[in-house]
């Protein structure tokens, strides 16, 4: 039976299979960067869910980091995209398959990796998927869904965060997010491409 690392971020103990991981907003900014230039098709009410061309060129400079160049990098449990420019995820390094790294990109660029403290006696492998499963561009397509689909929702507010999940337990993985709306709550759950799998009421 499969069972369900955990990681301990700096600042508190977070279950990524069943939680957000709040606590890697506390991560350090300092350190090099990497930083994506900026592009007249990017989006101009400020929405990383709309910034196409900036999901893409942040795609592409986590893959052209010297560490992931030319590897197939592996994510660990889940990757989060936030409305105010960030995106956060947890890294397997190559050099060092035990070790996993937390990767912020925030205003334009990634910032140097913060490590991740790693229990539990799961099965590393299992807690892991290509990052090649998935384009960052595709949280433009998700958000526009979930526009179509808060339409319907009273008082609809698009949750804080898309991301794309690894259900270790279920070995399945989707993109989720959520919508807050006066008399309920709505979750929203996409195929790995971005079309709808399912929009219900939690």
């Amino acid at each position: 039976m499969k069972k369900t690392l955990f990681t301990v971020a700096a600042i508190c103990a977070i279950t990524l299979t069943s939680c957000k991981k709040e606590g890697a907003e506390t991560q350090s900014t300092t350190g090099s960067e990497t930083t994506v230039s900026g592009s007249e098709n990017e989006a101009t009410d400020g929405s990383l869910y709309t910034d196409v061309a900036t999901l893409k060129k942040a795609e592409e400079a986590l893959k052209n980091l010297p560490k992931f160049k030319g590897k197939d990098i592996k994510v660990f449990q889940k990757i989060y995209f936030y409305e105010d420019g960030r995106i956060i995820v947890d890294l397997q390094d190559p050099a060092t398959p035990d070790n996993i790294d937390s990767y912020t990109f925030k205003n334009g660029a990634w910032e140097e990796p913060q490590a991740v403290q790693i229990s539990g006696g799961g099965d590393m492998s299992a807690n892991l998927f290509s990052l090649n499963e998935i384009k960052f561009e595709t949280v433009a397509t998700i958000y526009k869904e979930l526009q179509n689909q808060a339409k319907n929702v009273e008082g609809a507010k698009i949750g804080g965060g898309i991301y794309y999940n690894l259900n270790v337990l279920r070995n399945e993985k989707a993109w989720f997010t959520n919508v807050e709306g006066t008399r309920g709550n709505y979750s929203g759950y996409f195929n790995a491409d971005g079309t709808l799998k399912e929009f219900k009421k939690n």
